[in-house]
């Protein structure tokens, strides 16, 4: 007889187009057919991924509205403990900050059993400058947590300055669906699709258009590189105009600096690949990271990527091998390393075949999801 799937809560921000929302739509079905029996209690409902979710064999538990705080922290609180009364969970993982808080809730209000409680963390915590006494409680939280998950080094060493316990916190590398190298026919197809012309040189950054990803620096870096750029160049923007003003700000710079033309900006699409399929150089220039399912997604489609030595870009890329590191907030650094890739065919080449390689070795679907299931198995003693 087969052994009974193991029941796991899974709580998690509303399914909007996001890295921590495209990560728990790869791993969750694939962790449900590894033996566990998955519930998600969403934050919020109506994301652009939640019918993805849906159809995937995990229960999908969450309002249909998204109410404001902190109505919806305690609401998700009540579903999490309910949910867990229920399926008799062995194991409780929140993914972020306030799902996280709504799980603490939940786990405080659990009487008899109670699961191990999980915090996976999926960026430097940047945010407790904004709210330090939810920083502070979050600390406090780390106590009655069973482990802390970083998805990158720098992550997880944050995790351990904050909860002194450095034998609670493992590092859960980020993997995607290693789709291989971009056919030509693709590529055609993917640059026709945005109005590319064959002989342009693209440049592309998958982000949404959040202060922190660096958009400002990169109009401001292109500008400055413009003089020796190629004649016909570029840039993909496709994301989510998720900060009032944000985009419309942006695109005042871009007015200022003399390259409006220059920029693509499809909004939110539902993934990378096309994106990346129509680009030559891949860009993520962010103040702060904690790891982007974007460059590594860049990675695997054999792209030579720039980014900012930021999180954990760091344990992606191995600079001027499989891409090119630069420092924070820097446009000069910035522009540099684009013209470093724009008039060197043979280095993007190079870096590009090397960066692929690293993500098939070290990034796969297959690798992150075996990595959680051995932490589940173990904290569920099976």
């Amino acid at each position: 007889m087969a052994d009974a799937p193991i029941p796991v809560v899974v709580a998690a921000p509303p399914m909007r187009t996001g890295g921590t929302e495209q990560h728990l739509l790869h791993i969750l079905p694939a962790l449900a057919e590894r033996g566990f029996a998955i519930s998600v209690v969403l934050l919020a409902g109506g994301g652009a991924l939640e019918p993805a979710l849906r159809q995937t064999p995990v229960t999908v538990i969450g309002p249909e509205a998204d109410a404001g705080r902190p109505m919806r922290t305690f609401a998700q609180m009540l579903a999490i403990r309910q949910e867990v009364k229920r399926t008799g969970a062995r194991i409780l993982h929140a993914f972020l900050s306030e799902p996280y808080f709504a799980s603490y809730g939940a786990h405080l209000l659990t009487f008899g059993r109670r699961p191990a409680l999980v915090h996976g963390r999926r960026s430097l915590a940047f945010y407790g400058a904004r709210h330090p006494v939810a920083r502070r409680l979050e600390h406090l939280m780390h106590g009655r947590a069973t482990m802390l998950v970083g998805n990158s080094t720098a992550v997880a060493t944050e995790l351990m300055t904050e909860c002194r316990q450095p034998e609670k916190v493992m590092v859960i590398h980020n993997g995607i669906p290693l789709l291989g190298a971009v056919p030509r026919e693709e590529r055609a197809a993917a640059r026709q699709s945005f109005g590319i012309g064959a002989d342009e040189l693209v440049f592309a950054m998958v982000a949404n258009f959040h202060p922190y990803k660096g958009h400002r620096e990169l109009i401001e870096a292109l500008a400055i590189a413009l003089p020796r750029l190629p004649a016909r160049w570029r840039v993909l923007l496709p994301g989510r105009d998720a900060d009032p003003g944000e985009l419309e700000g942006l695109l005042a710079l871009a007015r200022a600096r003399g390259i409006a033309d220059r920029l693509i900006l499809p909004g939110e699409l539902p993934g990378s690949r096309q994106t990346y399929a129509a680009s030559d150089v891949g860009l993520l220039v962010s103040h702060t990271e904690g790891f982007s399912n974007s460059l590594i997604e860049g990675m695997a489609a054999g792209l030579p990527m720039i980014a900012t030595s930021a999180g954990g870009n760091m344990d992606a890329l191995i600079d001027g091998e499989t891409g090119l590191l630069v420092p924070v907030r820097s446009p000069e650094r910035i522009a540099e390393a684009l013209l470093k890739l724009a008039l060197d065919p043979d280095l993007r080449l190079t870096i590009g075949d090397a960066a692929q390689a690293t993500a098939a070795s070290r990034f796969s679907l297959d690798t992150c999801v075996s990595a959680y299931e051995r932490l589940w198995r173990d904290l569920a003693g099976v």
